[in-house]
């Protein structure tokens, strides 16, 4: 919950940010039409693979719920609600980015294009991080200690190698008489 709370926050002020940075540019600024028209693709692309990133999402929430692994629940859910919020806010940027388009303004079409693409950018980590939810670490049994599996190859030795340390006699010289720690007897 926290995390969400900090990542809408940034989002948030970044959004404040890039609004204040467009507020110093000149309004109205031309663009060429091909260049509007790529823009509207690839940031028609971005939304549609952000939508097929959060319907995986729910397919991960709906396999994590069946698995009854909380932990892994919470954490798809958490990464998933975090998408939404920035889907929506691609798809309202999208359509603030048609109307400049529509206006032939290069600036602002531009500005909300990149709105987008760090929107989509955002939801590839998150996308990533949920993909992740539930790693091997939290598979285990079900007090949550891991099953570990053990194999010996059959061609090591079988006795054990410290043994010998206590059955040989240490062999050292004796201290020069100069040492502190010589004693006489």
């Amino acid at each position: 919950m926290l995390r969400q709370s900090i990542a809408i926050l940034v989002g948030a002020f970044c959004l404040i940010a890039a609004a204040a940075v467009a507020a110093d540019e000149p309004a109205g600024t031309p663009a060429d039409a091909g260049n509007l028209n790529r823009q509207l693709e690839q940031a028609q692309a971005y939304l549609d693979r952000l939508h097929g990133m959060v319907s995986g999402g729910f397919t991960e929430l709906e396999e994590a719920r069946k698995t009854q692994n909380i932990s892994r629940v919470n954490c798809v859910n958490e990464a998933l609600t975090t998408m939404k919020g920035l889907v929506r806010l691609a798809e309202s940027n999208y359509l603030a980015m048609q109307e400049c388009a529509s206006r032939k303004d290069g600036a602002c079409s531009e500005h909300e294009y990149v709105k987008i693409s760090i929107a989509f950018n955002k939801s590839e980590e998150l996308d990533g991080q949920l993909k992740g939810c539930g790693g091997p670490s939290v598979d285990g049994a079900i007090d949550g200690r891991p099953y570990i599996e053990k194999n010996i190859a059959p061609d090591l030795p079988t006795i054990d190698p410290t043994i010998t340390l206590n059955q040989t006699p240490l062999i050292g010289d004796l201290p020069p008489s100069a040492s502190p720690f010589f004693k006489f007897p």
